[in-house]
């Protein structure tokens, strides 16, 4: 799960700074590596004038990826002390510039000199080590790793000590197919050198027009490599001061004599260079994800994005009606295309799919307007807050083409999918008794007091049930099956000052005879959260992360006829049930399940149809609560709607989200 970080060598497209720093702007580069700067390579900066070029960069909010530095391009026979001895000065430098890695070469001439290759870069790379920057090595014509094999003879030599710098061109160039490269040096790349070489026309070209398969490459690596990937661009498409002393062959004269490699200005060929790494990254991670809402959980979802949890997937745009997210959105991903409304982030062209995290009411009026925009949609839970209006957002996605789904997160940990493979299986058979006490939600005033719309019927639409439980009710359904009738008591301001429920109790029968009890606060600083489900032949304990497994040894059904003494008991074994840990987060894990239906085809965690089911319960709740008596499901559906209506009426705060809750969609967000 790769974030590809643009970075480039800024020394193509200018030769001085200021206009580095332009291109890089003008082009959505957010890093450089750096090699030439007004003529001088970095490896001739003393450190008072790295202390000046971090300044600027600063000011620019320019980072620095790495030191593309010469080392190692000298022959293998010429004296490495003064070699050395600079290399030392540039890491000083790095260190300053707080670049992460240093690039080098494993020196000219070296063929036949392996241990000699191996013991210089060894004194490079635990020197640089030894001062926080790690040593790259990038294969290139005419060093000891012009191959895949050399290449990782060195890696094996050097391990964890020496980082690799992955160049497609570069080993088109000397005849070694990309893909044999990136199979044998996987394990080991730490970055990508985005340029492309044309075999047939002996060229250097854009990304994506020769025969270095990056996009199958950097898709390959985005699924299975986790956190920020750097792509730094190289363009070497048009000559530049300098290139001639990096060529060992003249190699220039080449690019030149191609003509989809001559450009008129360094700009120019900057400009196209750029515009087909973003091209080839976009084909690596095809899904551009638009974030609607950058409150707490739209914020989260940058935060998962810029960890580089996600496959599949780039953020390309935030949608928030408040400047301020839109700027925090702005410093958290650099180059983030930000608008101040859904509608306007809709017809951008920016995004392919959209995730939903606004206010409850917003969520199936923006569905509705994403999908009929023709954009895949995840809407964050809670579906919305009545069923009515999330059975209009239903009936849209199932007359569209578009993946819908729901961020029902809770779902992909493998707990929750074990005890519903257990229930569901019909193993241990029919449910009798489900009992979940969900207490441990314990919010204080202050967090009520946080936001306007929060715990108002006018802005929220509930409380607990609609806020916290959301996860809780469709995992009860999601296991156990959907209940038949409710009766419940829903306590509005029971611990808290304020106006929608904060201490629950439904009590549910099942078509078939069984019952369920669902109790749930935010009102318990020690709360407890334990779910115990009682099956004809088995009975399952969830708590503390943990999954107990009490198996009878017959069937409860048969043995309480059957049995011959009064107080016979069948016997039981206690298991526990060992699970596995998620290794990324469980919204990550959900949203990438989201962009491989989209690309590829799969399963989704929750369709965003299934949204309903947990709030009917939820709406069957407050029904049964309002009204006093037993709901049945499914419930009367224009009856809650007008006692929600009597509760909004009733509302002490007014957010200024909607008016009412019915869906406007001229302002959807």
């Amino acid at each position: 799960m790769a974030r590809f970080v643009f970075s480039a060598f800024a020394d193509e497209a200018a030769k001085e700074l200021d206009a580095q720093i332009a291109a890089c702007k003008a082009n959505g580069v957010a890093a450089m590596e750096l090699r030439g700067i007004g003529g001088r390579n970095i490896s001739e900066f003393t450190p008072e004038e790295a202390q000046a070029l971090k300044a600027k960069l600063e000011e620019a909010g320019i980072a620095v990826s790495a030191i593309g530095s010469p080392y190692g391009k000298i022959k293998i026979t010429e004296d490495f002390a003064p070699h050395f001895a600079a290399f030392k000065r540039t890491v000083e430098v790095a260190e300053i510039l707080e670049a992460p890695y240093i690039r080098l070469f494993s020196f000219y001439e070296s063929i036949g000199q392996k241990q000699e290759v191996i013991a210089r870069l060894r004194t490079m790379a635990d020197y640089a080590g030894g001062h926080g920057v790690l040593c790259c090595h990038e294969n290139e014509k005419g060093i000891y790793g012009d191959s895949a094999e050399r290449c990782l003879e060195l890696h094996k030599a050097l391990g964890e000590a020496l980082g690799g710098v992955f160049d497609f061109s570069n080993f088109l160039e000397c005849g070694v197919d990309p893909l044999q490269a990136y199979a044998v040096l996987k394990p080991y790349i730490t970055y990508f050198h985005i340029k492309d070489y044309c075999s047939e026309m002996k060229a250097v070209v854009p990304a994506g027009y020769g025969s270095g398969h990056l996009s199958e490459i950097l898709a390959d690596f985005d699924r299975s490599r986790f956190g920020t990937i750097v792509l730094s661009l190289e363009p070497h498409l048009h000559i530049f001061e300098g290139l001639e002393e990096l060529e060992a062959d003249g190699g220039t004269v080449r690019r030149l004599e191609a003509g989809v490699n001559a450009f008129a200005s360094r700009e120019e060929s900057f400009t196209a260079a750029a515009r087909q790494m973003k091209a080839v990254a976009a084909q690596a991670q095809p899904v551009a994800l638009g974030i609607i809402g950058y409150g707490n959980m739209g914020a989260s979802h940058m935060r998962m994005y810029l960890n580089g949890e996600h496959q599949r997937i780039r953020i390309t745009a935030v949608a928030d009606i408040k400047p301020n997210r839109l700027a925090q959105a702005q410093k958290d991903l650099p180059g983030v295309a930000v608008f101040g409304s859904a509608e306007a982030l809709m017809e951008s062209g920016l995004c392919t799919a959209v995730v939903i995290a606004t206010p409850h009411y917003d969520h199936p009026p923006i569905a509705i307007a994403a999908l009929k925009a023709g954009l895949h949609v995840m809407t964050e839970k809670p579906a919305g807050v009545y069923t009515r209006q999330v059975r209009e957002m239903n009936e849209v996605a199932a007359q569209s083409d578009r993946v819908f789904a729901i961020m029902y997160n809770q779902r992909s940990v493998p707990l929750h999918q074990k005890l519903r493979e257990l229930v569901q299986s019909g193993v241990y058979g029919e449910l009798k008794r489900v009992v979940w006490i969900i207490c441990d939600w314990y919010r204080t005033q202050a967090y009520y007091d946080s936001g306007g719309w929060r715990a108002t019927w006018s802005g929220e639409g509930g409380g607990v049930l609609i806020n916290q439980c959301p996860h809780n009710l469709d995992l009860w359904q999601w296991i156990c099956g959907m209940p038949c009738k409710v009766r419940a008591s829903c306590h509005e301001g029971k611990w808290h000052g304020i106006e929608v429920e904060d201490d629950v109790t439904i009590y549910a029968e099942y078509p078939n005879g069984a019952t369920g009890v669902f109790i749930t606060t935010t009102g318990e600083p020690a709360g407890t959260n334990r779910l115990e489900i009682t099956l004809d032949r088995a009975k399952l304990v969830s708590e503390n992360g943990g999954l107990i497994l009490h198996e009878l040894e017959g069937s409860t059904k048969e043995h309480i006829f059957a049995a011959k003494q009064g107080f016979g008991r069948l016997k039981s074994t206690v298991k526990e049930i060992d699970v596995p840990k998620l290794e990324l987060s469980q919204h990550a894990v959900v949203l990438n399940a989201f962009a491989k239906k989209i690309t590829e085809g799969g399963a989704l965690y929750a369709e965003g149809a299934q949204g309903i089911n947990g709030l009917s319960i939820s709406n069957a709740a407050h029904l049964s609560s309002w009204l006093g008596r037993e709901v049945a499901l499914p419930i009367d559906e224009e009856l809650f709607y007008a006692e929600l209506q009597k509760k909004i009426a009733g509302s002490k705060v007014k957010t200024g989200v909607k008016e009412t809750v019915e869906a406007d969609m001229s302002s959807t967000f």
